[in-house]
């Protein structure tokens, strides 16, 4: 199997986005995690693009963090999506990497055509929690092990500085329960022939 981490000494640039629908706190787990990028003094770009329904809309975050200068701001091949919905999955597909991973809701998003997927229930984890909207912070707990730049607890400190006290308990439960579940499934990446259809 080949190597599960996508971001190394040889390559210290990471690009990320994240894509879903307006209403799932897109926009949200972008500047999180561009902060916890900051905070561990790395190089951090991060940009946002929605579409002009307030929810429900497609909505994009990218994240591009290193540990040297960045030289050109935008994503060129991503090395990590995470799509929240099916349309978000199917348009950004083509923007990946060869190697790159994807990261799908396994509640929203059913068909994948790509090699290194992880299928996780973000929305099942957030509704648990008691609370649906944590799914945006589900997705960023599924980062931590596939992604070394990444520091759990500086992650989860940028999360605490962005949220209501009310809503954090919930979240961070999210966050973990999220993270535990990458932990399990990043030695059983699924892998779906070139040319077929894979199905979750």
């Amino acid at each position: 199997m080949s190597n599960t981490t996508v971001s190394t000494a040889k390559n210290p640039r990471l690009e990320i986005r994240i894509a879903g629908a307006g209403g799932q706190g897109i926009i949200l787990a972008g500047i999180m995690l561009a902060e916890a990028g900051i905070i561990q003094d790395l190089y951090v770009a991060q940009s946002q693009s929605y579409g002009p329904e307030t929810r429900g809309g497609n909505s994009i975050s990218e994240v591009i963090l290193s540990n040297t200068v960045i030289d050109f701001p935008q994503s060129t091949e991503l090395d990590v999506l995470i799509a929240l919905t099916q349309v978000a999955c199917d348009k950004n597909l083509p923007d990946m990497k060869d190697a790159g991973l994807v990261i799908v809701d396994s509640d929203a998003v059913r068909r994948v055509l790509w090699e290194k997927i992880i299928s996780i229930p973000f929305g099942e984890i957030a509704r648990k929690v008691g609370e649906e909207r944590a799914i945006n912070v589900a997705a960023l707990g599924s980062l931590v092990p596939f992604c070394p730049l990444i520091n759990r607890r500086v992650l989860t400190r940028a999360i605490a500085s962005r949220l209501p006290s009310a809503k954090l308990e919930a979240n961070l439960q999210a966050f973990d329960k999220a993270l535990q579940f990458a932990s399990r499934l990043k030695d059983r990446l699924k892998y779906a022939g070139a040319t077929e259809e894979f199905e979750i």
